[in-house]
């Protein structure tokens, strides 16, 4: 079973440099750290084929795992070809770690020549097999080194592996890292990642057999995205066999069935996933994004825009399926009211300005073309998203209407004031000298001016500020 959130489409607008940064120091560590194993591999299984360790170690291997592990015994002993037994047993000895502990508990003491021989050969195996990557920088719960809880965190068993924990990495990554600081992303990350790797120590004290991977760390990034969302109902898809769907949820019900998969799985099925990692990572995630107040409080603000976005886009296209029917009149009556149910979005201002511009000498256009503005000079209106559409409707205003009545004094002033505080000084100054020719306030007028002259001074245009400084004592003066 599978089931993963697809509420969200990447934005390349902005990129997630911290997600691509891991993706590619994982691949970076599989492909230069890691390929080095199978010639290590192969020299150690020379080692163990020239020295003959087979013929020492086949009996206490066989009654090892007779003791330790039925189902392996009852495998191995179930192969009729001999040969073909003696490759598999030669190879689950090689790798089984716990089997080197059981040797020295059972080697003879005081030894004998024959044993001292097979001491010095298994010495000599291990030494050069202990080089792989898993062993070096694994987590092993037996013998766990504190850098390993780190390092393994970037290891990988296979290409298959490393390919599926990178998907995930990026599905999750890409909405935590807009949503979340850079550095507190990545510190989140890391920590699911150490969560993950305790909890698994805990549940496997002992065992000698190293755990790699991400999808610790990952399952940090799936319980961040479930807390980040919470009761609100979102989309996941989801496979059981051969069916595949859709479905919406509120974010958190889905992880109880999260952690109980996982646990099924620790329960249920014999296999190397490191399922009690997966649920460190998965509660130490959720737990850290319920700690992140602020960021959740931002998020559920985009949220509720984005609610609003989808909501005005559904009535404009109410608006569009008026104008189908030439119902002009109840096109512009459902504009206005979009326009009153949400000032701060540009999109339905913008509808209601193309209503009216047929008409370019009918009053009310110039009367919704001055209300837009006013919308758009306001102090709680996003510059950057009105921006581009303003620019429009003032270009294709002033050529239906070239005296422009909308564009009064005091309307000329604020649109100056509004470029200029956002950075557009050329178009500050278009309408700051209409302003001046329109009888602007005097007092706006001057309060703006003492905001310029200091702009100016600062990139030596005196010529620009004497003008501006002669300009702001006229203004001054008593009449």
């Amino acid at each position: 079973m599978l089931i993963v959130p697809i509420e969200n489409r990447p934005d390349w607008s902005k990129p997630p440099f911290i997600t691509l940064t891991l993706i590619l120091l994982n691949v970076a560590v599989f492909l230069l750290f890691q390929r080095q194993d199978w010639p290590i591999i192969e020299r150690a299984h020379s080692i163990y084929e020239n020295q003959q360790l087979l013929s020492y170690e086949l009996e206490p291997y066989l009654d090892y795992l007779l003791e330790e592990d039925y189902d392996a015994w009852y495998e191995l002993t179930g192969i009729e070809n001999e040969a073909r037994q003696a490759e598999y047993i030669r190879w689950s000895i090689m790798f089984d770690r716990g089997f080197d502990k059981h040797l020295r508990e059972i080697w003879p003491d005081p030894a004998d020549e024959r044993t001292l021989r097979w001491r010095q050969a298994r010495e000599q195996f291990e030494q050069q097999r202990n080089k792989v990557s898993s062993y070096r920088a694994g987590l092993t719960p037996g013998e766990a080194k504190p850098w390993t809880f780190f390092t393994s965190m970037f290891m990988h068993g296979s290409w298959d592996h490393l390919l599926g924990n990178m998907i995930f990495l990026f599905l999750f990554g890409f909405t935590l890292e807009a949503v979340l600081r850079p550095h507190t992303y990545l510190l989140m990350y890391l920590a699911s990642g150490l969560a993950a790797s305790a909890l698994h120590m805990a549940f496997n004290m002992g065992s000698m057999v190293p755990v790699v991977g991400a999808s610790g760390a990952i399952s940090g990034l799936m319980g961040m995205y479930l807390s980040l969302y919470r009761l609100r109902r979102i989309r996941f898809f989801y496979t059981v066999l051969f069916y595949f769907g859709e479905f919406r949820a509120p974010a958190l019900f889905i992880l109880p069935l999260w952690l109980g998969k996982e646990l099924y799985g620790y329960f249920f099925f014999e296999s190397s996933i490191a399922y009690w990692a997966h649920i460190g990572g998965l509660l130490a995630g959720a737990g850290l994004m319920l700690l992140a107040r602020k960021s959740h409080q931002e998020f559920s603000g985009e949220l509720e825009k984005q609610d609003a976005h989808d909501e005005v886009e559904s009535e404009l296209k109410k608006v569009l399926l008026l104008l189908t029917h030439l119902d002009i009149d109840k096109a512009k009556a459902l504009t206005r009211q979009i326009c009153q149910a949400h000032p701060s979005d540009p999109r339905p201002w913008q509808q209601l300005f193309d209503l009216h511009k047929a008409q370019p000498k009918n009053k009310a256009f110039h009367q919704v073309t001055f209300e837009l503005l006013k919308q758009f000079v306001s102090k709680d209106t996003d510059f950057a998203r009105w921006r581009d559409g303003v620019d429009d409707v003032l270009k294709e205003y002033q050529s239906l209407a070239p005296n422009a009545p909308a564009l009064n004094g005091n309307m000329s002033l604020a649109l100056a004031r509004t470029f200029w505080r956002n950075g557009n000084t050329p178009k500050a100054d278009d309408y700051f000298q209409q302003a001046l020719q329109r009888g602007g306030n005097a007092s706006g007028l001057a309060a703006l001016l003492k905001e310029m002259i200091p702009y100016y001074q600062q990139r030596q245009q005196n010529n620009k500020v004497a003008k501006l400084a002669l300009l702001l004592k006229q203004i001054q003066q008593p009449s």
